[in-house]
């Protein structure tokens, strides 16, 4: 078996990462801008924050959906062609020819 296909796909674990972390980080972003709501903050730089840390934390939970997608996508393609497969099944690629 080629090195290639032997080596799984990191894209599931790299997914889940991205996809935990950001929605980690978007629930207690809320809470966090909820909290200076109510309480009535003055401090701008607060808010600011807050909303930095809301925003990257969609933006990690979007790039983890888009990389499960993207990583099955790429273990199709690097696969070899079917008909270069069934040559090497039947095992017409490997025998060397006798004269």
């Amino acid at each position: 078996m080629p090195p290639i296909l032997s080596k799984p796909s990191s894209s599931a674990p790299t997914s889940l990462f991205y996809i935990t972390l950001g929605a980690l980080m978007t629930v207690w972003s809320a809470i966090w801008y909820f909290y200076l709501n109510r309480s009535g903050s003055e401090n701008q730089g607060l808010y600011y924050l807050c909303v930095g840390f809301l925003v990257t934390g969609l933006v990690l939970l979007t790039i983890g959906m888009l990389i499960g997608p993207l990583g099955r996508q790429a273990r199709k393609a690097e696969l070899p062609p079917t008909e270069a497969m069934g040559a090497v099944n039947q095992g017409q690629g490997d025998q060397p020819r006798v004269p």
